[in-house]
């Protein structure tokens, strides 16, 4: 009797919304609400099972959830679209519930919109002895989703970094799905990308992207069609890493993927990018493998392919030149390719980017020893081990130097975003578009410690700056005739612009001049390079002491030599011209890559 008066209940509350025009979805939620008051948990779980299932971790990341529960506990998908329970965005204990509930009453829409969820409480269900009699078999739209897909195969296909596209400058990641056989025509691309906006300029890009301005959005294309605009219109390689999965795991992960596809979330460079997409619906498949924890808090696509590695989930792997890369090697061979080998920018051979330093040395205004403590989040500049990595990367995200002389600790730079793209004229790497090699370029935000010569006092400041450079460079030396890289040195002629506000006098100062330099690869673990600044700085000033315009020249010189593959010495040098005196710097750094 108390069992019909549940279920008289349960129907009088759901002709009640459908009256009132609720959603299907709203149904589900209120008929869990009933259900669980007046029937106890579906299936006869009892609330020990519910909590047991509900703190899974596969529960969790399917939801999108931390895999344990935090403070603030919530997915990071905040669309009520992607929940079936009021609580779900906040509480996966009443999203399962409500999915089983849904499961249990043979709610189709819920099923076929979750088949992910389904698939994966069936499995739990089933090692529980509880077989549910459900099935995604009749979700048509989902079949002609996966259909179309078609993958019997996974495969990661890395895009090397591109300096001159802000929004590619640390690589890209995606999925190629392949049947049975092996066709690029046939093949689909599974990539998650950011949304930029077109009328951005770079900084303003820049910032967003590194900030969550943008959304990421999933997209399902053609493999053929995705690898040419990488191939031919970026000059960019290509690496291509099969996954080692089972045909159950890569139909798992196309039916996570149908459930997510439509969330927009907000899009990082250093996380929630297309790499911790990748992560995540691995992750799904592979509870126990802690992917996430591996690649790190600042989640680079390169380190994807390396990370794979050491967890032995790659089974085979092919290098796809781009046609920049074909080009070269038929300059450095004389148009023979039949020994073409791959570059050098495998990403499973690349270092690790987390970098830490301490050293010490001189400075004469300082007229003192100093000491000195670096780390840089991410990624690569001229004088890193550029194996693994493209040609020339210049690349650094949140890079923290702390120097410290007879008087205190002080901050001596933080780069929060720098890049330079050379781009050597004389080779088939130039970022040609139009027959026209690019424009070297570079740009930075940080905030950087200078000395004002404006004053015979030539006080030192924290500034913020900003810079843009803009010229050409060439390739000499030597080259590798099996293999489409340039030589192994560059030298360059920029125009250097830049903004400094602060505590210099008037409060900023704008600066206009050249910067000439080169970089030599010595041999594989000792790199070289110099540079010549020649700024002229202008701040308007009256005062008769004070230059309101001046020259204020600077030449460098650094060298590291690689001891390990985690290790490395980097001595630099550095001399400035000043008001009416000179200074001189030196520190020698021990770094250890991690």
């Amino acid at each position: 009797m108390i069992r019909l008066k549940a279920i008289v209940a349960i129907c009088m509350a759901l002709s009640a919304q459908v009256q009132a025009g609720l959603s299907k979805q709203a149904d589900i939620r209120a008929m869990t609400t009933v259900a669980k008051k007046q029937l106890g948990n579906p299936f006869g779980l009892d609330d020990a099972t519910v909590a047991q299932l509900a703190k899974t971790t596969t529960w969790r990341r399917l939801l999108l959830f931390a895999d344990t529960p935090t403070k603030n506990d919530q997915s990071r998908v905040q669309n009520p679209k992607f929940f079936l329970s009021d609580e779900g965005e906040k509480n996966p204990q009443a999203e399962l519930v409500a999915m089983l509930t849904a499961m249990q009453n043979r709610d189709n829409q819920a099923i076929c919109q979750f088949v992910a969820r389904v698939y994966f409480l069936n499995q739990s269900l089933a090692e529980r002895g509880i077989n549910t009699r459900v099935d995604d078999s009749s979700c048509q739209a989902f079949w002609q989703f996966a259909d179309t897909i078609n993958a019997k195969r996974l495969s990661l296909i890395f895009a090397e970094e591109n300096p001159n596209n802000i929004a590619s400058a640390f690589g890209h990641v995606w999925l190629r799905a392949d049947a049975d056989t092996i066709d690029d025509s046939k093949a689909v691309a599974i990539n998650y990308t950011v949304a930029t906006d077109r009328a951005d300029n770079a900084i303003k890009s820049t910032t967003k992207s590194i900030f969550g301005g943008y959304a990421g959005v999933m997209e399902m294309m053609s493999y053929e069609q995705k690898a040419q605009d990488y191939l031919v219109k970026d000059g960019r390689d290509l690496w291509q890493f099969e996954l080692d999965l089972t045909a159950d795991e890569v139909m798992q992960i196309i039916r996570h993927i149908w459930e997510i596809k439509d969330m927009a979330r907000p899009y990082f460079f250093t996380h929630d990018n297309c790499a911790t997409e990748i992560v995540r619906l691995l992750d799904v498949v592979r509870d126990k493998a802690q992917l996430s924890k591996a690649v790190g808090k600042v989640v680079i696509p390169a380190r994807m392919a390396f990370v794979l590695k050491q967890q032995n989930m790659l089974a085979d792997e092919r290098f796809i030149p781009s046609q920049a890369t074909i080009r070269q090697a038929r300059l450095n061979r004389g148009g023979d390719l039949s020994e073409l080998l791959p570059n050098h920018n495998n990403p499973t051979q690349a270092n690790a980017v987390y970098r830490f330093g301490v050293g010490g040395g001189f400075d004469k205004k300082a007229d003192d020893a100093v000491y000195g403590v670096q780390l840089t989040a991410a990624y690569q500049d001229l004088l890193d081990n550029p194996n693994g990595t493209r040609q020339l990367l210049d690349l650094q995200l949140l890079s923290l130097t702390v120097r410290a002389d007879n008087h205190r600790p002080r901050l001596d730079d933080f780069t929060l975003f720098a890049t330079r793209s050379l781009n050597p004229v004389n080779t088939a790497k130039n970022n040609a578009s139009d027959d026209k090699a690019a424009y070297a370029t570079g740009m930075g935000i940080r905030l950087h410690r200078v000395i004002d010569a404006s004053s015979p006092a030539n006080d030192d400041a924290l500034v913020f700056d900003v810079g843009v450079q803009r010229g050409k460079s060439w390739a000499f030396g030597k080259t590798d005739d099996n293999r489409g890289e340039f030589a192994d040195t560059v030298c360059y002629a920029l125009l250097d612009g830049k903004m400094q506000l602060g505590r210099v006098n008037q409060g900023y100062r704008l600066a206009l001049g050249p910067s000439l330099g080169c970089v030599s690869y010595l041999t594989k673990s000792v790199r070289m390079m110099a540079q010549l600044d020649m700024p002229y700085y202008y701040h308007p000033d009256r005062a008769s002491s004070n230059r309101s315009g001046y020259m204020q020249p600077t030449v460098g010189f650094a060298v590291q030599k690689d001891l390990s593959a985690n290790h490395a010495l980097r001595l630099t040098a550095k001399a400035e011209r000043l008001n009416d005196a000179s200074n001189k710097q030196a520190m020698l750094y021990l770094y250890r890559y991690f």
